[in-house]
């Protein structure tokens, strides 16, 4: 029992120092990594502000443990003169007394220099990444331990012949820059590298400018020149010019084409071409920091220098000063393109003209069968217009057939076969053509077409039976009655219709042509009768008078008007008309829809 305290005692004491172990461990181990980024002239100054947001994204994007990033500008690199810079390395004492700094990057010559200036003081032992600083300023700081370089190799040439190529009329070239020490040594580069340019442009240089004086001389440049915007962070007159501004109101005020340094350049009013690539040189430099921070050692680590960009150009630009895209080097790039009225619109128009195609293709249908159609109507006109003088030079044929003497009637028979051949096969052909020039009648025009067939086809078969030979033997063997009896006959056992023959009171021969008259009306009516079909029964009464003979056809069929074009109606009505007046008789004809009468009497005295 006097053991049990002591155990408990020693248990919470083990419980303790874990506790503090692991919150010491925890600690340690949620501590972040501390990046200083040193700037030269300022955080807002570019093209360096273009590197520090590519960088800054990329390593806390990517980093897998917390980094803590800390801040200092080189100010004096904006004077003409060195100033003491003792109160920003105090304050770099200051802040990381008794703090770890894990790794130091300085973008640009100014922040290169003063990390080999104060580096024993300072960094003794720090990693450092020399960022975006041209091979022509390498620092020496990058060559020493622990350290590393990702530098940029300019083509400062490229920039000039970007110019000339794609605005060759080019005489004249502003160029743009300040005049801090870091911007006039730029300065010099550019006049020792430009000087083979000097024959075929003249150079106009703003460096000793203020940003005023710089906005009214590129508002009055001639015509043919351009503009070279390099870098301005400190104007001719000592003024500061952070955040680009003054590359933008340079642009507002231009006449001529602006061409800018880097790639941020490109969408704020540069014509493009290639550029410094502060964006990818910003990546890369957060790549190299965070093998650093995983513990890679930093001058082991070696990459190629930057060059100028694959060249890019602003379509708006492009379009503004008339500069044509074939012109362009190869492989270029054109950005900021905007959607033409077919990109933005295609389907829409696409389909207004589909449905203006389909309208116009329904419209033209509708023209041409109209067209068709008048066609056919005026077709239809004058084959029956044809038809009708068929119908009036047969009548006129038949008429000389009527009275023709009998030596004639051969004659005159033959020349109907002839013509009434030539008359049927003209109106078939030209039916035929009708046909085909409407393929698709409306009920009207087939209505027409059919009407127009059939009377075509009732002109044939009364034409050729008119043509036949007149005179029928057999009267003058077995007489008047024998002959309509024999014939009847013939059509009760050929059609559907049964006809009589009947006599009314006494029955005596009479004169020949009485006789030929009287077979020929009922010859004529029963055809008509018997090839319309529209009657059951028919009967032809014969009586005989003192003064005159009597001959009554009668049938129970549906009746017919006297002015059509078929049948009893037509060609057959004239002539039994015209038989009975040439013996001074009569021939009357009732129809109704209970059946026809036709009576015919023709006188048997003397005639005049």
């Amino acid at each position: 029992m006097t053991g049990y305290p002591s155990r408990t005692l020693l248990y919470g004491a083990w419980l303790v120092v874990a506790f503090l172990l692991l919150s010491t461990l925890g600690a340690n181990a949620a501590e972040p990594k501390r990046v200083l980024l040193l700037h030269s002239f300022g955080r807002d100054f570019a093209p360096f502000s273009e590197m520090t947001k590519s960088f800054q994204a990329a390593l806390v994007k990517r980093s897998p443990e917390p980094v803590d990033i800390y801040e200092a500008s080189i100010f004096t690199a904006r004077f003409r003169e060195p100033e003491n810079e003792g109160s920003l390395v105090k304050y770099l004492q200051d802040l990381f007394s008794g703090r770890r700094l894990d790794l130091i990057v300085a973008q640009g010559g100014p922040a290169a220099a003063f990390v080999e200036k104060y580096r024993q003081q300072l960094f003794f032992d720090t990693p450092i990444v020399i960022a975006g600083v041209d091979a022509r300023l390498t620092p020496d700081a990058a060559t020493t331990p622990n350290a590393t370089y990702i530098g940029v190799k300019l083509d400062l040439p490229a920039f000039v012949e970007n110019i000339l190529r794609v605005r060759p009329e080019t005489t004249d070239i502003a160029v743009v820059i300040g005049n801090s020490p870091n911007e006039q040594f730029w300065a010099r580069e550019l006049h020792r590298e430009f000087q083979p340019f000097a024959d075929r442009v003249e150079f106009e240089w703003l460096d000793e400018l203020s940003l005023d004086e710089m906005l009214r001389r590129v508002a009055r440049l001639p015509p043919q020149s351009a503009v070279l915007y390099f870098m301005l962070a400190v104007d001719g007159a000592g003024a500061v010019h952070p955040l680009d501004a003054a590359f933008t109101r340079i642009r507002e005020v231009a006449t001529v084409p602006v061409f800018g340094y880097g790639d941020y350049h490109l969408g704020q009013g540069s014509v493009g071409g290639p550029a410094d690539q502060t964006r990818a040189l910003g990546q890369q430099t957060a790549d190299v920091a965070l093998r650093i921070l995983a513990g890679e050692r930093a001058s082991d680590i070696k990459t190629p220098l930057f060059g100028l960009g694959i060249p890019a150009y602003d379509w708006r630009e492009l379009q503004r000063w008339g500069i044509s895209e074939a012109i362009l080097p190869p492989n270029s790039e054109v950005r900021f393109r905007s959607p033409s009225v077919w990109d933005l619109y295609r389907w829409y128009i696409v389909g207004t003209i589909s449905l203006i195609v389909l309208q116009t293709l329904l419209i033209v249908s509708f023209l041409v069968q109209r067209t068709r159609r008048r066609a056919a109507e005026i077709g239809i006109r004058a084959k029956e217009s044809e038809l009708r003088v068929s119908y009036d030079q047969v009548r006129r044929l038949a008429g000389r057939l009527i009275y023709a003497q009998e030596e004639e009637r051969t004659r005159i028979a033959r020349e109907l076969h002839d013509d009434v051949g030539q008359r049927v096969a003209s109106l078939s052909i030209g039916l035929s053509s009708l046909r085909r020039r409407v393929p698709n009648p409306d009920d009207t025009a087939r209505s027409e077409l059919s009407g127009l067939q059939q009377q075509v086809v009732g002109l044939a078969k009364d034409l050729r039976d008119l043509s036949h030979e007149l005179h029928p033997g057999a009267l003058e063997h077995v007489g008047l009655l024998e002959a309509l009896r024999g014939r009847c006959e013939e059509i009760n056992g050929e059609s559907g219709t049964r006809v009589d023959v009947e006599v009314a009171g006494g029955w005596s021969e009479v004169a020949d042509d009485v006789e030929l008259c009287l077979y020929r009306v009922a010859q004529e009516a029963l055809r008509n009768i018997t090839k319309h079909a529209h009657a059951r029964t028919a009967r032809i009464s014969l009586a005989r008078g003192n003064s005159h003979v009597v001959m009554r056809i009668t049938d129970d069929g549906g009746g017919f008007q006297e002015n059509g074009s078929n049948g009893l109606h037509g060609i057959g009505l004239l002539s039994m008309r015209e038989r009975v007046r040439m013996l001074e008789g009569t021939f009357e004809m009732a129809s109704s829809s209970r059946g026809t009468v036709a009576t015919v009497v023709i006188p048997t005295g003397e005639r005049h």
